[in-house]
């Protein structure tokens, strides 16, 4: 009875065993699942991370990019201000110092000889700009009718057509 016994609790004892393995392979399983898991999503956040250092690289480039040319712009603006400002001082020194004293003693010499004034430069100047914008307005109407102008042309085509009939 005793041998009995004893195997009895041999048995008990492997089948105690047995299920403590197949608990700790069950948990084992469970944490090399995780494990595995938990490594993907390790290593798309470092991919993701890596994509993102790449992007703000980029950006970091194009903003230095625009600052240089912005800084190159900025030279520019400053040169032309630069020559600008000594083109008109020059402008105004021959306007007052050589033309207006000569554009007078010419008018003088052709009054005196019965001869029509020359016009001032100022005037042949807004002449041309006056030119100069009636054809930029033309060129603009040209290329792009507004819809007054096609309202307007839509109503005397109209008109010319009742007119027919």
């Amino acid at each position: 009875m005793e041998e009995i016994e004893t195997q009895q609790q041999s048995l008990k004892a492997i089948r105690d065993s047995t299920q403590s393995l197949l608990n700790c392979k069950a948990n084992l399983i469970q944490k090399i699942e995780s494990l595995d898991h938990k490594e993907k999503l390790l290593d798309e956040i470092v991919s993701e991370r890596q994509r993102l250092t790449k992007e703000k690289r980029m950006l970091l480039e194009m903003i230095q990019s625009v600052q240089r040319d912005i800084e190159a712009v900025t030279e520019a603006e400053a040169s032309l201000g630069k020559e600008r400002d000594e083109l008109k001082q020059s402008v105004d020194r021959i306007k007052i110092q050589e033309y207006e004293p000569l554009h007078d003693q010419v008018n003088g010499l052709r009054t005196r000889s019965g001869l029509q004034k020359l016009p001032h430069v100022q005037q042949e100047i807004e002449a041309q700009q006056a030119r100069a914008l009636e054809e930029r307005r033309e060129k603009w109407q040209q290329a792009s009718p507004s819809p007054s102008l096609r309202n307007d042309a839509s109503s005397s085509s109209n008109r010319s057509r009742s007119r027919r009939r």
